[in-house]
């Protein structure tokens, strides 16, 4: 995290060129596996609340680009990761079962890494532009909060008492942990009931 943070602030203030390639590691972290959130923090921790300005339209262009990718050069591949994991195939399912909700669940704060989400919607009935709003609107909270948590974080751990600062921090902290928690198991139940289903029908 503080390699991140060190990294991105030798870029200096959020100027023409430091906005370009935190937009182009975003767009990129759409497509890989690699830990957002550290980037979403560091990002945060570096230029402040103003780096949301670059992370919202950055991370949103991302995702519609992989959606995209996997609704037509990728879907070959895309089937074969998901026909891997019974329970991709379930969340698949449940979005073109009961519709954009469930894509929104998941966005707001799932337990499937960001990339998987973008090439598994990419093959459900969802449109374009409602996926696209949803990611705007149900990502956005998340998004705000690291790169809040990072801008206060880093000034509290500056200007305040080790004990008091590291405190505030361990309680945001678990305030996320306890959403992700209750939203993480609204999902497993999905998951389960798909599953119950899938089994029941053979």
């Amino acid at each position: 995290m503080e390699q991140v943070v060190r990294w991105l602030e030798a870029w200096g203030t959020l100027d023409a060129r430091a906005a370009a390639v935190l937009a182009g590691i975003l767009v990129l972290a759409a497509f890989l596996p690699v830990p957002r959130t550290i980037i979403v923090l560091g990002a945060g921790a570096a230029f402040g609340l103003s780096a949301l300005t670059v992370i919202v339209p950055a991370t949103t262009l991302g995702c519609i680009l992989a959606f995209l990718l996997a609704r037509g050069l990728l879907r070959t591949w895309v089937e074969k990761q998901i026909g891997k994991r019974p329970s991709w195939q379930i969340v698949a399912r449940a979005v073109d079962d009961e519709g954009w909700p469930i894509v929104a669940l998941m966005r707001f704060w799932g337990p499937l890494p960001n990339s998987a989400q973008n090439y598994l919607f990419g093959l459900t009935g969802i449109g374009v532009l409602p996926y696209s709003l949803i990611t705007l609107v149900f990502t956005l909270p998340q998004i705000a909060f690291y790169t809040y948590l990072g801008s206060s974080g880093r000034m509290l751990l500056d200007d305040l008492p080790l004990p008091f600062s590291k405190g505030l921090v361990a309680l945001a902290a678990l305030i996320a942990m306890s959403i992700i928690f209750l939203v993480a198991r609204r999902v497993r139940m999905i998951v389960r009931d798909g599953r119950s289903v899938q089994i029941s029908a053979r």
